[in-house]
């Protein structure tokens, strides 16, 4: 319910600001460390859709090293299902 409410911009839904600082700063000290070209966000979370990948990059701008700023931050293309798909592939 929270996630519907944040994606219709609910001024209730304040929990993106928090979660996108969060989230933001944490990928930002992530890629200070690993350097990736791309950030994938899936499982439950990435049900916000881009709404929450915008709300992250917001702030992950905000506290990465200029040298990772070009670091993209994208949605799981597999979304919830990417631990199925993971074991399904282990048994194949």
């Amino acid at each position: 319910d929270v996630l519907d409410a944040f994606k219709e911009g609910d001024a209730l839904a304040v929990v993106h600001g928090y979660v996108g600082d969060l989230l933001g700063g944490a990928l930002a000290g992530f890629a200070a460390v690993v350097d990736p070209e791309a950030i994938v966000i899936g499982g439950g979370v990435s049900k916000a859709g881009q709404a929450l990948i915008d709300c992250i990059q917001k702030y992950y701008m905000k506290y990465a090293f200029p040298s990772c700023k070009d670091t993209q931050i994208v949605l799981a293309t597999l979304g919830n299902d990417a631990g199925i798909c993971g074991a399904a592939k282990m048994v194949l």
